[in-house]
């Protein structure tokens, strides 16, 4: 009962000997608001994903890509190799337990004797071994407290990739309906100007006017259908992205709501600078790898105190199997052994120099990923207002090139003026239409960035 007592005596001090230092989150300059921020009130992460992107086929297809997308079931497979990594580390702060049999015996005896050679009797027993390594110095805890935060980093990268692969999807989908927007300009823009031409080059047979009209015609016919060509092929590569997303081949991705019948928030809140630092999965993810490599400080700093290990061993043994559970045949040996480093030549020093070096790296890149973080939102808050503002400014251009094309060709079948004017005047018109095309979808992208800066979307 002494020796028991004596061990729990052991067992409950070393938990109060860790050495090593203790992890404190870092100081950092947060700022107060956002810049650009609009309201500061709330945040549209408190918003999920399908409340803030109403069109059900692009919600039917976001929820494929979660089902569906490869790299996201190989992040779920990688929490799941971190927890039984840590359920190993976890398992060397406790005994372990072996066991083992044996059986033995000696022949040829009397040529032994006459050689000289003593053989021991026989024996057979059936043995178990308790080992047990004493967290003296917090040097498994630390190790377990490691293992711990990695897990949390793995878990952080899922939610991340969770929330890219939302945002990726969102993004691809504004991208395709803006492309295919511009695909209906481009066509309708290459039957006017087929047309044209069909008009220019009658008149041009009947000696009207010049061939310099005619060819001015088949110039822009021609660069409209090069730009057909063009939207189709981006169509296509965009369709293929998709499907990878969605874990499957070329299928045509099916399509919701035009661009223009999005509706998204007008005003969309981004809540406070600090909330980052509970909501985006990366500075999380950061700050766990530094609360890891702090933990492997004390791993380090404890390699330079001596360990203490107990081995025990309990079992039967007996010169024959008939005896073995016999009262004489029980058998118990308990033993400690204490054992440290001496001297190597400053190794174990250097050991830890190297942990806290490494410590001081990761909380640099805690401070540049926070940092990051507050930049993306405020270049997606500023991309969200000044989008907007742009397409409002293209939707006045593209009504003032209308008029100026209407004009133009009035002014023409007059003849008041040259067939490169209303060239000029139809060439503004189409690129004034693609640009309000672009405006709108990077609007919407921009929101899409502005969701997954703030760490919604999980």
């Amino acid at each position: 009962m002494k020796n028991i007592y004596f061990l729990l005596f052991v067992l409950i001090a070393s938990y109060g000997c860790a050495v090593g230092p203790r992890y404190s989150r870092p100081e950092t300059q947060k700022p107060v608001g956002y810049v650009q921020a609009i309201s500061q009130t709330d945040s549209i992460t408190n918003l999920k994903w399908w409340e803030v992107y109403q069109d059900s086929l692009l919600q039917s297809l976001i929820q494929t890509s979660i089902d569906s997308n490869l790299d996201l079931m190989t992040a779920v497979y990688r929490v799941e190799e971190a927890k039984a990594i840590l359920g190993y580390n976890k398992a060397n702060l406790y005994p372990f337990l072996d066991y083992s049999a044996m059986g033995r015996t000696t022949e040829f005896r009397n040529l032994s004797e006459q050689a000289g050679v003593t053989f021991s009797p026989n024996m057979v027993g059936l043995l178990g071994n308790v080992s047990w390594e004493i967290d003296l110095w917090g040097k498994l805890r630390h190790a377990n407290r490691a293992a711990f935060a990695e897990l949390m980093a793995t878990e952080e990268s899922k939610k991340s990739l969770y929330i890219s692969l939302v945002a990726q999807v969102a993004e691809l989908y504004f991208r395709l309906r803006g492309l295919d927007e511009r695909l209906e300009i481009a066509q309708r823009a290459y039957e006017t100007r087929l047309e044209y031409l069909e008009i220019i080059t009658a008149r041009f047979e009947k000696g009207n006017v010049s061939e310099l009209d005619k060819l001015q015609a088949e110039q822009i016919a021609a660069v409209a259908k090069a730009q057909i060509y063009s939207l189709e092929r981006n169509i296509i590569l965009t369709e293929n992205a998709f499907n990878v997303l969605l874990g499957r081949t070329y299928i045509p991705i099916s399509r919701g709501l035009e661009n223009n019948q999005q509706q998204l928030p007008l005003e969309i809140p981004s809540g406070l600078p600090s909330e980052l630092l509970e909501r985006r999965p990366d500075i999380k993810i950061a700050e766990q790898q530094l609360i890891a490599q702090t933990e492997r400080i004390g791993v380090a700093v404890a390699l330079r105190f001596p360990s203490l290990s107990l081995t025990g061993l309990l079992g039967v043994a007996s010169p024959q199997i008939s005896t073995l559970f016999g009262s004489q045949a029980g058998l118990g040996v308990l033993s400690g052994q204490l054992a440290g480093p001496f001297f190597r030549f400053g190794q174990n020093k250097r050991r830890v120099e190297a942990e806290r070096a490494k410590a001081v790296q990761l909380g640099f890149q805690y401070e540049k990923t926070l940092l990051t973080a507050f930049a993306e939102v405020e270049n997606s808050l500023a991309e969200i207002r000044t989008y907007s503002n742009e397409f409002e400014a293209r939707k006045t251009q593209v009504a003032a090139t209308e008029k100026s094309l209407m004009l133009s060709k009035a002014l023409y079948d007059n003849g008041y003026t040259s067939f490169l004017q209303v060239l000029d005047a139809e060439r503004e018109f189409f690129n004034s239409e693609f640009e309000k095309s672009l405006a709108l979808e990077n609007q919407l992208v921009s929101t899409v960035r502005l969701y997954k800066a703030l760490g919604g979307g999980w």
